[in-house]
């Protein structure tokens, strides 16, 4: 590292020195060139154009050279690099110019002055060169690339030359020249070596000065050091000598001092061991620098003695939850933080846990360090004191915090306290009942609570206790069910001198037991009786032998798509409906046993009549027209119909169950007719319902026994008459039943999550039938899946289409999905993400039973459907006239609107020739073909040729 330090040094000087050189030779080329110029100017008398402007040019380089250097070398931003790489550059410059001087000499000068001969040419251009070289020698040699640099490019011309001429002279000036260059570069060398064995010397020489100096500044320094420390000697000597005769002095005063400090310490230490004694308190002394500690007793015994070389171990008989607020407190007056430590904590004496009280003061510290070395202290056993003050406060604890009211009485039934909890229950203030009499807060004008009090009375005098439930009245207005509990507490004489009282509010328990009972008989939302009252009564009029009913109704009353208005208004609106409805079956049947709500909207009556049977119509016709006037909902008229069903005992059944399970037979006969309608129970009800029944257990079963089969009905443009795709429907191989169709299985599975496993199966079975029509080169049909609401709201829906499609590798543009209306209608927000999803996934979006439902133009503007399907119900009755302009409407509509439009069962040409004449997209129907099999539909497609996937 020290050489390559010297190395840089060495370096740098060496380049200022060689830039200051390079300026003056620059003078001294100057110089040269302008002798050069006189000697060609008065020599040959004759003007050269092509000589004059080069001199002009080269001194004008030399200037700017020169100044170059200068300004490099002043410039406080200057680095050696840049300097070395200037100069060289300078040097480069130089030597181009320079020959290409000489080659001027040679062939333009001898053109503009005609008498100059080779010769004087040869005169000529040796003086420039020579004198330059020689200059070069002694300004550029300390550096030996400057020269190089300056040198070649400058005789270059020359070596040039000596092939263009080939005369005797020729020969001659090429020996000689040569002979020149080579003893110039030899001679440029060696004095590079002497410039650098020279400069190598100058800074060693600086440098063996820059040490000497160094060296005798580091002496004088010395010296001057030693002076003030023999100075500073001396004046600590006396300064000592004085310290000594001080302390002798102090010594002897202390000695003084100290004997009369035993002397009273002797008295004060009598005085204090009487003290400790009396107080019961015992003393102890840590002498933490030796670490030891002695414990001594109220006569100054020592009880404990104990010397440890690593820590103390007193701590280990401290209890170890109050061990570490000991060892906090102690480690705080040990660092000076309290001036005294002070501390309650438990120690083990005898095999127990006993409290201490514990003061201790550290007595003695280090003069410089300030680390503590002694301590004392007392400790006083506060066992007893801690066991009575945890008693006391736990009492009180009790009394204040009892969730209970807590009273005082004196031997007159006078309130001495009470607690808070009596001052919440009663709403009076202590200081207002301090004083007064039991039975001064309470309203005393009833002749029954005068004897309530009186009974009071006289059972604590007689008994000493009282304890009973009671209503009380106070005089604040606060009317409480209370448990109350008084017991007298006596002297030792048996003499009463306090009752102690305690009540419990049994109120809010009577209000519950009251709303419980409520609760289990009757529904908060139409306040009738609930379902489990309902068979509670109806069991109690079919048993109870004192009532002499012979005949009763069981009538069951459904509202007519509810679930449809709950979807479509809200259900707000649908709890509201029920209360209404409730309200009019109130004033239709005021002569019914009982009015009841099951469930849902589900109602039911029990009725008592005669014989005759028609007065049960008579009033099922009266509750059908209290229905066929608007319910008026949240400022909409909405017209509501029922359905009834009607169960008859004894005729239709003397159990409970029996006729609860034909009434609803009935009933669902009834709403299977189209609802606002009432109907009788009747045997033939009995198989159809008991099949309804089973089926959801034998569903569940079907789709572990893969007996759900999906069959696929065509759809044809109407355009091309070719196959579009086809509609996937879903079938149910029964094992007993044989093929059931949808309409008497799915109304079962939708009431249950079936129909969302239901669906997913039908997704799954159409994206696979998909890949295999695809494996047979059908590559361009559409298949669509119908999705039901409870599908699209569990959330399901998008990762069983993303898996389906993965599974079986299949298109999001070869599958539609067929939503209904009511599917729209609630979670708006979170259905229109759901689609748009459905939408990044290519699959096509087709609103089925369009028209039939609560239709709404903003599902086509608000949703990105893509499809409308005409309902089956207005191509039935396509002849009819305004069947005719429903369906042209929403043709048109959907045409405007730039959607495909689909036709459903079609049946008859006539239905066709009007549809195509209304240009309807695609048809499908019993016209074309029934539902079929996946294997049917193969035979079926190799028939027709597939139609191109239709685009509006």
């Amino acid at each position: 590292m020290v050489i390559d330090v010297q190395d840089e040094l060495l370096y740098t000087s060496q380049i200022k020195s060689a830039a200051v050189h390079l300026q003056r030779f620059l003078v001294c080329l100057f110089g040269i060139l302008a002798y050069v110029d006189l000697v060609h100017f008065f020599y040959f008398e004759s003007f050269s154009f092509a000589f004059n402007l080069w001199f002009i040019s080269i001194s004008i380089l030399l200037s700017i050279f020169w100044l170059l250097i200068k300004a490099t070398i002043a410039s406080p931003y200057n680095n050696t690099f840049n300097l070395d790489a200037l100069c060289q550059f300078i040097c480069l410059v130089l030597g181009c110019i320079l020959g290409f001087g000489v080659f001027n000499l040679h062939h333009y000068v001898n053109i503009d002055t005609p008498n100059m001969t080779l010769n004087h040419l040869i005169i000529l251009s040796g003086i420039l060169i020579f004198s330059t070289s020689t200059i070069s020698i002694l300004y550029l040699s300390n550096r030996f690339r400057y020269f190089l640099f300056l040198f070649i490019p400058f005789i270059t011309p020359c070596i040039l030359y000596k092939f263009i001429f080939f005369t005797p002279l020729s020969t001659y000036y090429q020996f000689t020249f040569n002979f020149i260059f080579l003893f110039i570069i030899i001679c440029a060398f060696i004095v590079h070596r002497y410039h650098t064995q020279l400069s190598l010397l100058s800074f060693k020489n600086n440098k063996f000065s820059l040490q000497e100096t160094q060296l005798t500044q580091d002496k004088n320094q010395l010296g001057l050091n030693l002076k003030n420390a023999v100075e500073k000697s001396n004046q600590m000597q006396n300064e000592l000598l004085l310290h000594n005769q001080l302390l002798e002095q102090k010594v002897k005063e202390r000695i003084y001092d100290i004997k009369q400090i035993n002397d009273r310490l002797e008295n004060h230490q009598a005085n204090l061991a009487f003290a400790h004694e009396t107080a019961g308190i015992n003393s102890w002394l840590w002498n933490i620098e030796k670490r030891s500690i002695e414990i001594f007793d109220t006569k100054s015994k020592i009880l404990f003695n104990h010397i440890s070389e690593n820590e103390v171990q007193f701590e280990s008989l401290i209890h170890p939850d109050d061990l570490d607020n000991y060892q906090k407190l102690m480690r705080q007056h040990l660092r000076g933080k309290t001036e005294r430590f002070e501390a309650r904590y438990r120690i083990k004496r005898d095999q127990q846990w006993c409290w201490i009280q514990d003061t201790g003061k550290v007595v003695a510290r280090h003069p410089m360090s300030y680390k503590p070395l002694r301590m004392v202290g007392i400790h006083r056993d506060i066992q007893k004191e801690k066991t009575d003050q945890e008693q006391l406060k736990l009492a009180a604890n009790v009394f204040e915090h009892v969730a209970e009211g807590v009273f005082v009485l004196d031997n007159n039934l006078c309130y001495l306290e009470v607690n808070p909890y009596f001052e919440k229950l009663t709403s009076y203030h202590q200081s207002d009942l301090l004083g007064k009499h039991l039975f001064d807060i309470t309203v005393n004008t009833k002749k029954e609570i005068l004897s309530q009090h009186f009974d009071v009375t006289k059972k604590l005098i007689a008994d000493g206790e009282y304890d009973a439930e009671l209503q009380i009245e106070f005089l604040t207005g606060k009317v409480l069910t209370l448990w109350v509990h008084i017991n007298a507490v006596t002297d030792e004489k048996n003499k009463i001198i306090n009752y102690i009282g305690i009540i419990t509010d049994l109120t809010e328990r009577k209000k519950q037991e009251q709303r419980v009972s409520y609760l289990e008989n009757y529904d908060l939302l139409t306040d009738l009786p609930n379902r489990f009252y309902f068979n509670l009564q109806l069991h109690h009029y079919l048993t109870d032998p004192n009532d002499s009913i012979q005949n009763l109704a069981v009538i069951r009353i459904n509202i007519d798509r509810f679930r449809s208005f709950n979807e479509f208004v809200s259900t707000q609106a649908g709890d509201i409906l029920l209360q209404k409805t409730a309200q009019r079956l109130r004033h239709s049947c005021p002569d019914a046993l009982l009015i009841s709500y099951l469930n849902n909207d589900d109602f039911a009556i029990i009725y008592k009549y005669g014989q005759n049977k028609k007065n049960i119509q008579q009033i099922a016709k009266k509750i059908l027209e209290a229905f066929e006037s608007p319910f008026v909902i949240q400022n909409n008229e909405h017209f509501i119909s029922t359905s009834i069903g009607i169960a008859l005992y004894p005729e239709h059944g003397r159990q409970i169950d029996t006729l609860n399970s034909h009434a609803e037979q009935a009933l669902a006969e009834a709403k299977s007719l189209g609802g606002n309608t009432a109907y009788f129970y009747t045997n033939k009800n009995t198989r159809l319902f008991h099949q309804g029944v089973n089926l959801e257990g034998d569903l569940r079963q079907a789709l572990k026994n893969k007996e759900l089969l999906v069959y696929y009905q065509p759809k044809i443009c109407t355009k091309t008459e070719k196959v579009y795709g086809f509609e996937a429907l879903i079938r149910w191989q029964h094992p007993k039943l044989g093929l059931l169709t949808p309409d008497i299985f799915l109304p079962i599975a939708e009431e249950s999550s079936l129909i969302t496993e239901i669906g997913r199966f039908v997704l799954f079975e159409t994206c696979k039938q998909i890949r295999i029509w695809q494996d047979l080169n059908f590559d361009y049909l559409r298949i669509s899946v119908n999705v039901v609401a409870q599908q699209i709201h569990r959330g399901e829906l998008i990762h069983d289409i993303d898996q389906a499609l993965e599974l079986y590798n299949v298109s999001g543009d070869m599958l539609e999905l067929e939503i209904t209306e009511s599917s729209l209608i609630a979670k708006s927000e979170n259905v229109l993400t759901l689609l748009q999803q459905v939408k990044h996934r290519h699959i096509s979006i087709s609103l089925d039973d369009f028209g039939t439902g609560y239709s709404s133009l903003a599902y086509l503007i608000n949703y990105p459907i893509d499809t409308l399907k005409i309902d089956k119900l207005f191509i039935a009755k396509i002849e009819q006239e305004k069947d005719q302009a429903i369906v042209s409407a929403i043709i048109a509509m959907g045409k405007a609107m730039g959607l495909s439009i689909v036709a459903e069962g079609v049946e008859t040409i006539e239905q066709i020739n009007f549809l195509k004449k209304h240009d309807c997209h695609i048809l499908q129907g019993y016209y074309y073909s029934k539902p079929l099999t996946a294997q049917e539909c193969i035979d079926y497609l190799s028939k027709f040729k597939l139609a191109s996937v239709y685009r509006s």
